[in-house]
């Protein structure tokens, strides 16, 4: 099968599909990570359906698209669509990532819930950075651990979210070791970075976070073609995350600097890892 394009939008993958279909062109939807493929066999229809294309990029909304669809009956669910809207979300949510993944989200949330029940003070714990120089080394979990701490809904939601999506990309994709050296690599920088630069008070996983969108940007970038990747659409919205974070224009407080060195941490992982093709 040959991948005719790429589609952001489920709608827009659905709507020109049927109308190929309403052609006599077979074909069908495959869902990635990010991506809607619509792939069609390479037969003497191939460059017919290219021309439609062209022309459906050019005016997606106009009606006879729409027409085609009511027409066809697939305004409805079916089973192209369950990749999209799965009746079974436990099974997605599992089969997405691995045991590191998972492991580290089923953490974070357990965490969270303790603190939120009032059972656990998050800082100073356990789990919170180091208050004071020099550094303990009897107690170096602490370069890490700060990561599984998380202060409201919204931060938590929003950091596992991203790592559940990323992280399992890149577990499943590179393995759990990649996806360990990641997780590491990040937290402790962005820990580092944001104990200099502001306070030893903080807590999240914003930090790998970004540096999971750091790797898998440039990764996809550096390696064309890799299921490892960020769509651009992704990445700016994610940058200007950040830039509001510095701009206090969010409505939480966040480690800007924990966000901005794990982002960089990412990207020097995955220039490494490019280049020497781990």
């Amino acid at each position: 099968m040959f991948t005719l394009h790429q589609f952001q939008n489920l709608r827009a993958a659905r709507a020109f599909s049927d109308y190929l279909t309403a052609l006599n062109i077979k074909n069908q939807i495959q869902h990635d990570d990010f991506y809607y493929q619509l792939l069609i066999e390479q037969n003497p229809q191939l460059p017919k359906a290219q021309a439609e294309l062209e022309l459906f990029l050019q005016n997606p909304n106009d009606p006879k698209y729409i027409s085609v669809s009511w027409h066809t009956g697939t305004t409805k669910n079916d089973s192209n669509h369950l990749a999209y809207v799965n009746s079974n979300i436990i099974s997605n949510f599992i089969s997405h990532a691995g045991l590191i993944t998972h492991s580290v989200f089923a953490f974070c949330a357990a965490i969270f819930i303790l603190t939120s029940l009032g059972f656990f003070n998050p800082i100073p714990s356990v789990f919170s950075f180091f208050t004071q120089q020099p550094f303990d080394y009897t107690q170096s979990w602490r370069f890490i651990t700060p990561a599984f701490l998380h202060f409201s809904l919204l931060h938590i939601v929003f950091n596992l979210l991203w790592w559940w999506q990323l992280g399992g990309i890149v577990e499943k994709q590179h393995g759990r070791q990649r996806l360990l050296i990641l997780f590491f690599f990040s937290a402790v920088l962005a820990n580092l970075a944001q104990y200099y630069l502001v306070s030893p008070y903080f807590g999240g996983l914003s930090g790998v976070v970004y540096g999971l969108v750091g790797y898998c940007w440039l990764y996809g970038k550096l390696n064309k073609g890799s299921k490892v990747n960020l769509p651009n659409s992704y990445f700016i919205f994610l940058m200007a995350w950040l830039a509001f974070g510095f701009v206090d224009l969010l409505p939480v407080n966040v480690a800007n600097y924990a966000h901005l060195v794990g982002l960089l941490a990412g990207l020097v992982l995955a220039g490494i890892c490019s280049k020497i093709k781990m």
